[in-house]
């Protein structure tokens, strides 16, 4: 309960604290450009253009969450035309060309520490400028300005990605999601839209970590025997009925060809087996100590132990039957079974 009380806290001021950033507006104020499922993010850094909007620039129907954004996309090379940059005060895209843009400003800068904001008008960029600070250039130099800040910003988002956003979206990666390849997707916008359907995240925030996590790691491999049985929110048990994300600890999956089946415990899990006279060929069940996912047909299962499911009295599932032994005197278990030894009597028995 605790834990998700600070989730809930965590999310609320994550909420609060985009609506207050400068570079944001509502919704529908926002002009995005980009087509098919991704377009909210930038390509390159996967970042929430709604949150990021008044620092976007487009070019090549993409859009980009900032200037620095843009250089990289661009590797650099200045484009000579077909740049839009979003007007600070009107909120509309705008020639880049035409715009003023004010450079340094006491405002946040968006991938960079010399913050960058353009406007149609001299006028608005002269305002802006007398109570933020900065100087006012044209969309030249201010590319060239972010071409010589790249290496250093380049550094600091590195750093930054090291100190707290790597380990975050590690952890979240191994406890609520499927496995995934990041390798498959082009652009990390596109792995974060796909996060969508294979993890239980809580906030905007937390699926950024996980997708900059992968993108950044994605030639490392994660061991299928490392993976958890992430269960959709929505997901019942078919025998008893009970929401069966409650209890990821005792979580159990068949992986048919035409869908994923979730149970609350391997008892309901193999009366499913039994009632439906299927041999299931994926089969997976929770390790009790680790929580993995294993392969139901290589684990141990102890069974009359005085350590109860959802459902009451369990077979509890191990990967090591050193550990299922030890569980068993432990917890004045009366068997340990393979799977191949588990029939309808047992569950009787239970």
């Amino acid at each position: 309960m605790l834990k998700r009380i600070v989730v809930f806290l965590i999310t609320c001021l994550t909420f609060v604290w985009a609506m207050d950033m400068f570079q944001s507006v509502p919704e529908e104020k926002a002009t995005l450009i980009q087509k098919g499922d991704a377009k909210r993010y930038c390509p390159n850094c996967g970042m929430d253009l709604v949150k990021f909007y008044k620092t976007s620039y487009v070019h090549e129907e993409h859009q980009y969450c900032s200037i620095h954004c843009l250089v990289e996309a661009t590797k650099g090379v200045i484009p000579q035309k077909d740049v839009k940059v979003a007007d600070t005060k009107n909120l509309g895209l705008i020639d880049a060309y035409q715009a003023f843009i004010v450079v340094g400003s006491s405002k946040p800068g968006t991938m960079t520490m010399n913050s960058q904001y353009a406007f149609s008008s001299e006028e608005d960029a002269k305002a802006f400028q007398s109570e933020n600070g900065g100087r006012i250039v044209k969309f030249a130099e201010a590319y060239t300005i972010a071409q010589e800040d790249f290496p250093k910003d380049t550094a600091m988002i590195k750093a930054k990605r090291e100190q707290n956003v790597y380990a975050t979206g590690e952890k979240l990666y191994q406890n609520a999601c499927e496995t995934i390849d990041a390798n498959r997707f082009a652009t990390v916008a596109e792995l974060k839209v796909s996060l969508s359907k294979s993890c239980r995240l809580e906030s905007e925030g937390q699926y950024q970590a996980v997708a900059l996590y992968l993108w950044d790691h994605k030639n490392v491999v994660v061991s299928q025997s490392e993976e958890k049985i992430v269960v959709p929110k929505d997901a019942k048990c078919p025998v008893c009925g009970m929401f069966v994300a409650k209890y990821p600890q005792w979580a159990a999956m068949i992986e048919a060809p035409e869908k994923k089946i979730y149970f609350d415990g391997v008892k309901d899990m193999m009366k499913y087996i039994f009632a439906q006279k299927k041999n299931f060929e994926k089969v997976y069940v929770s390790d009790y100590y680790k929580l993995k996912k294993i392969d139901a047909r290589q684990a141990f299962f102890v069974i009359g132990a005085n350590v109860y499911g959802p459902m009451g009295s369990e077979l509890i599932p191990f990967a090591n039957e050193n550990e299922a032994n030890a569980f068993m005197k432990d917890h004045n278990g009366k068997r340990v079974l393979s799977f191949s030894e588990i029939d309808e009597k047992t569950l009787k028995s239970l």
